[in-house]
């Protein structure tokens, strides 16, 4: 098989600690490491993260961008638009590859000249213990080309997605067309996804060749003070909405859509539940946004939970405390 030029992306900020082993990990890939190329786009770091990997960029191993802090979804897309390969990989700057990676992914992008995106499960790993967790993605969308807007739709339907994060792999010529918005933000790996499946297929391996790992610096770990919860919570909603002005503005399907604006409805006012201010006011609205406006199938409200969000916090609260195992 021809071995095309691959771009491995590594969007990071101030993961100094965490970034030699990702580089690394392409390093070692089956794949040859002459065809692979690697592209870091630091968002603003203030740690030393330019010293640590200088040792790369002297001997041209990678190649690095510096600019000043404006999100990841900028620093993505700025990577993408940098890259040179036929196919881009995604890489979190604290996550890594298993060695057949890219080996395994190009070999499918190469058969099937029709899909866009190839993912597989994801494998967990803690720095704070030693279990680890596998993502178990449905058996009937391994291993075969599946079509983009019937993928997208089976995710939302079933409030599950997969393939996105450092599991992600493009094909730079869709990925290339898509205008990512700085204001999608915290939900890149999510848009990134959206946006990828309605230009192709995607194809899911069988096989976990990417590892997330989970450590209480990254945004999706532990925020201890009340000022630094409704920050990130703020700036979630702020990236959700993102996500929903996408959609809207680039008329994907109604019914994708009309879910996607009930997750965000449900993220305000699950955030506003969270802080302790959701009011009557707010239930009142949230209904008549989902009931009246959307109209979703009792499918839908039941998997996104629609029905507790009705309830005053202070008795869904109540309630928590009744069913928590003791």
């Amino acid at each position: 098989m021809q071995q095309p030029l691959v771009s491995v992306i590594i969007p990071t900020y101030n993961y100094a600690h965490y970034i030699l082993q990702a580089i690394d990990s392409v390093i070692n890939q089956t794949y040859p490491t002459e065809h692979i190329e690697i592209v870091i786009v630091d968002d603003g770091s203030t740690d030393n993260t330019e010293e640590v990997i200088q040792p790369y960029i002297d001997k041209g191993i990678a190649r690095y961008y510096y600019q000043q802090n404006q999100g990841k979804a900028n620093a993505t897309h700025f990577a993408v638009q940098q890259s040179k390969g036929k196919y881009i990989f995604n890489l979190d700057a604290d996550d890594f590859y298993y060695p057949e990676k890219i080996a395994k992914s190009v070999k499918i992008f190469e058969q099937y000249p029709e899909v866009v995106h190839v993912s597989n499960p994801a494998h967990t790993v803690y720095d704070d213990r030693e279990s680890t967790t596998f993502e178990i993605i449905p058996e009937e969308i391994l291993e075969k080309p599946l079509d983009g807007n019937w993928l997208s739709l089976y995710f939302f339907n079933n409030h599950i997605l997969f393939g996105g994060g450092s599991t992600y792999a493009a094909r730079a010529e869709a990925l290339k067309q898509i205008q990512t918005p700085t204001s999608v933000d915290m939900y890149i790996d999510e848009f990134l996804l959206l946006a990828i499946f309605p230009l192709g297929k995607s194809y899911f391996l069988r096989e976990s060749l990417s590892v997330w790992r989970g450590h209480n610096t990254n945004y999706s770990g532990k925020t201890v003070t009340a000022a630094g919860k409704f920050a990130k919570g703020q700036r979630l909603l702020s990236s959700s909405a993102g996500v929903l002005k996408y959609l809207d503005d680039n008329h994907f399907n109604k019914q994708l859509a009309d879910i996607y604006r009930l997750h965000h409805l449900t993220r305000c006012i699950a955030f506003k539940e969270n802080q302790g201010t959701k009011t009557i006011g707010d239930i009142m609205k949230y209904s008549y946004d989902v009931f009246f406006k959307i109209r979703p199938q009792w499918s839908l409200v039941k998997k996104y939970y629609v029905l507790n969000r009705l309830l005053p916090g202070k008795m869904l609260s109540t309630l928590k405390s009744l069913i928590k195992p003791k």
